[in-house]
């Protein structure tokens, strides 16, 4: 299988947090929580016991464990795979709508120390 990643990525664990906006047989605002198994500038693997279409769009909000950020950020499923029965590994594709998620993650994947806020709102 040909390797299809364009940015450099890191293997770490961090967690997520994705909000419903009533899509997906949940209510608006019910929140689901998983974690990212690698991360790049153009999106991340997650894996939790809740999957998604391919194609959908999600809010999320990442706790950067290393760097100590909280990033939200918009990203669409790519592609899932069920690993385990009730155990889904998920691509997603960041849909960098602000400036400040993109430079957060420079940070932290670059460990650059910069002046960007700790928090970024969407």
């Amino acid at each position: 299988m040909k390797e299809q990643r364009r940015d450099f990525r890191i293997i770490e664990e961090n967690r997520i947090v994705i909000e419903m906006s009533g899509a997906e047989g949940l209510e608006s605002g019910e929140t689901v929580g998983g974690f990212v198994k690698d991360l790049s500038l153009g999106g991340a693997k997650l894996e939790m016991d809740r999957s998604f279409d391919s194609g959908s769009e999600l809010k999320m909000t990442l706790y950067l464990a290393r760097s100590w950020q909280v990033v939200k950020i918009h990203g669409r499923v790519k592609w899932v795979k069920e690993i385990d029965h009730g155990l889904y590994e998920m691509g997603i594709e960041f849909l960098h709508e602000i400036p400040g998620s993109i430079m957060s993650l420079i940070s932290h994947l670059f460990r650059k120390q910069t002046n960007i806020p700790a928090v970024i709102h969407s």
